[in-house]
């Protein structure tokens, strides 16, 4: 308490100033102070916890299904052999959808091109054209790309996949296709949807191959 100077003293009244702030090393300022880092700094744990468990998240399609067309398409083949022995990719593919929602890949563990071979395969299976011991085809994926729509109301998604498939006798064909599909504002739907839509972009990659006309050649 300080006494002023001038009437107050001279009355013998005391004069407090009321113009007093917390030391920097007052108690009560100090642990004020770190009670608010401290739940800064867990808002701050907890956001980066969540981005990296999002990150961890696999969406991935169905397993695949076969289609009316390609088995139209192979019916011409009948009685040839082939499967498809690898299918590579040349290409880089991160699978990231809409930076924190999750990574697209293949059902079952797959990755895009094992699911591609897969799906290939079992359209040769189907069509009765498979075999261990038929021409081997070496595929390769040039393309891998997606988009899982940012356009607004009627936001639209897409697959752009492009295969390159080498038979063993020295012939090879390259195909391209770009599948669209309805997408969401909604990050969540829209992953989802472009997930689900990786499996008729490759039956239409597939449709691609097989309707070529120097797809015979292949087999030969």
């Amino acid at each position: 308490m300080e006494y002023g100077s001038g009437s107050a003293l001279q009355s013998g009244k005391p004069f407090i100033r009321a113009d007093f702030a917390y030391p920097m090393n007052n108690p009560f300022h100090n642990t004020l102070s770190t009670a608010q880092n401290g739940h800064f700094m867990k808002r701050i744990i907890a956001l980066a916890g969540i981005t990296l468990l999002a990150s961890c998240i696999t969406i991935t399609p169905g397993r695949y299904s076969t289609l009316v067309d390609n088995q139209q398409a192979l019916k011409k083949y009948a009685g040839s052999q082939a499967r498809v022995t690898a299918m590579l990719t040349p290409v880089n593919y991160s699978g990231s959808c809409r930076l924190v929602t999750g990574k697209i890949l293949g059902p079952d563990g797959m990755s895009i091109a094992q699911y591609v071979q897969r799906a290939f395969n079992d359209e040769l299976k189907t069509a009765n054209i498979y075999s261990d011991s038929g021409v081997s085809f070496v595929g390769s994926l040039t393309e891998i790309n997606f988009s899982s729509g940012h356009g607004g109301i009627l936001a639209s998604g897409w697959w752009d996949l492009s295969l390159s498939l080498n038979s063993g006798n020295g012939k090879s064909i390259k195909v391209a296709n770009r599948y669209e599909f309805e997408s969401s504002l909604d990050r969540h739907v829209a992953c989802d949807r472009t997930a689900r839509a990786l499996t008729p972009a490759v039956q239409d990659l597939i449709n691609k191959a097989v309707t070529d006309p120097q797809f015979g050649n292949l087999l030969r």
